[in-house]
């Protein structure tokens, strides 16, 4: 006895979940060939056109099955998909809304309702969509991931890390959960674990543009930009309005040096739409990528009004005020944004660490703590990587840290607006990191002596960052003790580096770099701890940036804003670090000169 067409679609539906996209689309073509107008087998073929890219003919069949069912749930959540892969997001929350009225209990829809309103970043909608998904099939592997998405958008690893892995127990071949834990290991910086799931998620749907997407993005996070171009460059050809493709293309060429290049193809894309919100606001970001502060300026000065006030664009603004050195205009915008009283806080002060706050945010803002903690106690609930450097904060006997959040928690960053606006109530920038004299005196005795300067220097790991071999050249023969302050896996890249001592072998973790540092006489490297430790210590420093720098950085010509004591040498965006090498020796034989100590010819 054969096969119903009803069978054979409901074998192709397991196929597709199963990432065996060929075997399904030969059982659909079978029912198409005998019953071209059966609308679930329309369906479902259009779901495979649209992963391999074929939009033209997806569409085409999409309209036989609208024109037989206008009002079924399936045909519109499809129409949604190539609204969402060509960048139509009012179409596709139209569709997905009909959907919906269609069928309320119709699951695909609602997950997309919940991941459209999560990319716009309507954060209340899209938890409000997660939680009917998961009222209505909790333990469904598409729910989880739905719902690990989210929250691992609002930065709670260990809860999205659960759920994506119980969407693998459930299913163990679940592309999008393989997908967003090879995300969440990059997160972790285990870059080689992240592209083993990644790669397994894309070989497993080898067409999925997700898919495509995660692995091209951990590739480009873990250095191989070539892998990652020519990855991302299959698609674009497919998906040429798909905006995270389009994006994504850019951010690759930019890292690779290629700037204009990559401005130009999202100024393509956007021209294509010049009046699309969603369109504007990437185009704004990959300014940021592209450190072209001045232009995202300029061109938020020219929107209209309602643009120009949502909180994706005025944040932009004030990250650009602040890279151009623009600190008062930039945290006043910050401050009226968020409604904070005026004046300068007063202890005792309660103050939240957001989840993940980024490592070197933190250092930043710890000048802002210790400026308030100077004057009373504060408290700080929440989580760091880095305890033992805010142990060494000059006024940590002032600061007190819980793991209960305040009820109306002031974030760092609204500490930092209010000390920067109000600077009669703060006095300019003084060190604010201090050693502990029993362990910096073991290391002033553990390093090399003899009039010669010490020089601590730290590198990237990997490409498109500063890597060691751009730090050798540039000091070699130099008259001076090299230093190396590398604490992770790459310090093993020094067997090539003959004559540098490893202090890193030594460090009793990240807060042991500031007795450390504080026995040296220049820290030279790219924007890192051990950089921000020396210009927190007030210990001169070297910092390697590139044009796109963070706005912690910002300066005039060589002047640090935010560490009087450190140099910037700013350099253009790419993986060769062009000029750095000239730029760096030229420093270095200005400044050795200075510290009375004579330079090697």
């Amino acid at each position: 006895m054969s096969l119903t067409s009803t069978e054979k679609c409901a074998a192709a539906e397991e196929l597709i979940a199963g990432g065996k996209f060929e075997d399904a689309e030969f059982l659909l073509e079978q029912v198409l060939d005998s019953h071209p107008l059966n609308v679930t087998a329309l369906n479902a073929k259009c779901g495979l056109l649209m992963r391999s890219g074929k939009m033209a003919e997806a569409r085409r069949l999409l309209q036989i099955a609208s024109d037989i069912a206008p009002e079924d749930p399936v045909v519109l959540t499809n129409l949604a998909n190539v609204a969402l892969l060509e960048n139509r997001i009012g179409d596709a929350i139209d569709s997905l809304e009909q959907a919906h009225v269609a069928r309320p209990d119709y699951l695909a829809a609602i997950l997309l309702l919940g991941q459209v309103h999560q990319m716009l970043g309507q954060r209340k909608e899209a938890a409000e969509w997660l939680t009917r998904a998961s009222a209505l099939q909790a333990e469904d592997p598409e729910v989880l991931a739905a719902g690990a998405a989210f929250e691992l958008d609002q930065q709670n690893i260990v809860e999205a890390r659960r759920l994506y892995e119980k969407a693998v127990e459930t299913r163990p071949g679940h592309i999008r959960s393989l997908a967003g834990l090879a995300r969440i290991r990059c997160l972790a910086g285990d870059f080689e674990k992240a592209v083993d799931l990644a790669k397994k998620a894309h070989l497993l749907a080898p067409q999925d543009p997700e898919s495509a997407l995660v692995l091209a993005q951990v590739f480009l996070q873990s250095g191989a930009l070539g892998d990652a171009d020519t990855l991302i460059g299959r698609f674009k050809r497919r998906y040429a309005d798909y905006a995270p493709i389009v994006v994504l293309g850019a951010e690759i060429r930019i890292a690779q040096g290629e700037v204009q290049q990559g401005l130009a193809d999202v100024a393509a894309w956007f021209r294509k739409a010049p009046g699309d919100a969603t369109r504007l606001v990437a185009f704004l970001k990959l300014l940021r990528k592209a450190g072209d502060w001045q232009r995202i300026l300029d061109m938020c000065e020219k929107l209209p009004a309602e643009v120009q006030a949502s909180d994706a664009v005025v944040s932009l603004q004030e990250e650009a005020l602040l890279a151009l050195g623009r600190n008062k205009e930039g945290w006043q915008s910050w401050a009226q944004r968020r409604n904070l009283p005026e004046g300068s806080p007063c202890p005792p002060v309660q103050v939240t660490l957001p989840p993940r706050v980024p490592l070197l945010d933190e250092m930043v803002l710890m000048r802002f703590v210790d400026a308030v903690a100077r004057k009373g106690r504060l408290e700080v609930a929440g989580e760091t990587q880095i305890p033992g450097i805010w142990g060494r904060l000059s006024e940590a006997a002032s600061v007190e840290w819980t793991k209960d959040a305040a009820p109306d928690p002031q974030l760092l960053a609204d500490l930092a607006a209010r000390v920067t606006l109000h600077p009669p109530d703060n006095d300019g920038f003084r060190p604010y990191l201090a050693p502990e004299p029993g362990r910096r005196t073991m290391w002033e005795a553990a390093l090399p002596a003899g009039g010669r300067p010490r020089v601590g220097v730290f590198w990237d790991a990997r490409p498109p960052g500063l890597l060691i071999d751009h730090l050798q050249d540039a000091l070699k023969d130099l008259n001076i003790h090299i230093i190396s302050l590398q604490f992770d896996e790459s310090r093993h890249q020094l067997r090539t580096w003959r004559g540098v001592l490893d202090a890193g072998v030594k460090l009793e973790g990240p807060g042991d770099l500031v007795n450390l540092v504080d026995c040296l006489d220049l820290v030279v490297g790219p924007d890192g701890v051990p950089l921000h430790v020396a210009g927190a210590l007030g210990r001169r420093g070297i910092a390697l940036l590139q044009e796109n720098h963070e706005w912690y950085w910002a300066g005039s010509d060589r002047q640090s804003i935010w560490y009087p004591d450190v140099e910037r040498i700013v350099l253009p965006i790419g993986p060769s670090w062009a000029g750095a090498k000239t730029a760096l020796r030229e420093t270095l034989e200005r400044m050795i000169p200075a510290l009375h100590l004579p330079v090697t010819t």
